[in-house]
């Protein structure tokens, strides 16, 4: 049976990463810290998301059919082919080991004074999951019934994909597994600066990306968020806001995200600190998108550098009303156990036990 590299397995360790089956994996990134302490939360938020309750991971740890320059992950080898026999784990398994792997890594903040008993608690009960962390997650064969198990233990799912796996997109649409929000990825205005930016290893990755496009509208009819995102380059793709505009106006996603890129990881091998926009920068581009297209610009996160637009009130309105089903939800789900393990005795072990 083939397995992942024992180097590149190592290296993810190092980075902090807790290894779930054979291929899916779970990180805590610093919102969720900074949310367990009372602290500001990631951009997420927008849409109804609370940072110390959300579940940061991947299906395809080390596997990826792009070699974007931003990316700040590893680019090891191995990653841009699935090993001969490779058998994949199945969903339920996936949910299982993420819950209690995610559990494992807070559990150091259960003595943090910083960080109160009950929101500790809301930590262990995680209510989101994004499917985001590594990899491209579209090349899981089980990804409809992974976000059905998601959403079947009552929690939300954000899918961020680079788009170039449309059949995949189909198979959830057929199967009625939409994500609460997807996220099409767009690394260009047109296809000679996407190729540069992303660097596909696979043939025909620009028509594919913009098939996956061209799915939005259906999602959006099966109750998704659509978000078309754009991790901003200086000196890159931040180039031609005409071209951006011409694909929103083509697929008329909900929202439009432009993420600036931050200078960390491994892309700091690949990219100089300069390729990095001010948030000035961000909202400028921005705003040239919005004034070609009618969108507005709606939210600004300026820790994390994202500008998001919104098509309409119609959108925005409907987007805010899934935040407050959401709530209404999520306070109905956590009445199973509010008061019923308060006193429980958290350990790497018990952590396990808690029933989800």
């Amino acid at each position: 049976m083939a397995s992942l590299p024992r180097e590149n397995v190592a290296r993810y360790l190092r980075a902090g990463y807790m290894l779930v089956g054979r291929h899916s994996a779970v990180s805590i990134c610093r919102w969720t810290r900074s949310a367990l302490k009372g602290g500001r939360l990631c951009y997420k938020r927008w849409y109804g998301v609370r940072s110390h309750r959300c579940i940061q991971m991947t299906p395809v740890l080390n596997f990826c059919n792009f070699a974007c320059k931003f990316c700040w992950r590893m680019h090891l080898p191995g990653r841009f082919k699935l090993p001969e026999g490779w058998t994949w784990d199945e969903p339920r398994d996936i949910v299982d080991g993420i819950i209690v792997a995610q559990r494992k890594l807070l559990i150091g903040f259960k003595g943090n004074p910083q960080v109160s008993p009950e929101r500790f608690l809301e930590a262990m009960f995680p209510r989101h999951v994004a499917i985001s962390l590594d990899g491209e997650p579209t090349l899981y064969p089980k990804l409809p019934e992974l976000i059905e198990e998601v959403k079947g233990r009552g929690m939300t799912a954000f899918l961020v994909t680079n788009g170039s796996v449309p059949q995949r997109l189909r198979e959830m649409l057929s199967k009625g597994a939409v994500p609460t929000n997807l996220y099409i990825s767009v690394y260009g205005p047109n296809e000679e600066v996407f190729v540069k930016t992303s660097d596909p290893r696979i043939p025909g990755a620009w028509g594919l990306v913009m098939e996956s496009l061209g799915l939005m509208e259906r999602f959006e009819e099966a109750g998704a968020r659509t978000v078309m995102r754009v991790t901003a380059v200086k000196g890159l793709n931040m180039v031609e806001p005409e071209g951006y505009a011409k694909l929103v106006e083509e697929y008329r996603p909900m929202f439009v995200e432009f993420k600036g890129y931050t200078w960390v990881g491994e892309s700091q091998k690949r990219l100089p600190i300069s390729a990095m926009p001010r948030l000035e920068e961000l909202r400028e581009f921005a705003a040239k998108v919005a004034g070609l297209t009618g969108y507005v610009e709606k939210e600004v996160d300026e820790k994390s550098r994202v500008v998001m637009l919104v098509r309409d009130e119609e959108a925005w309105e409907r987007s805010l009303e899934m935040v407050r089903e959401w709530r209404r939800r999520e306070e109905e789900l956590d009445r199973s156990w509010r008061g019923k393990v308060k006193d429980f005795r958290m350990s790497r072990e018990g952590v396990e036990m808690l029933r989800y």
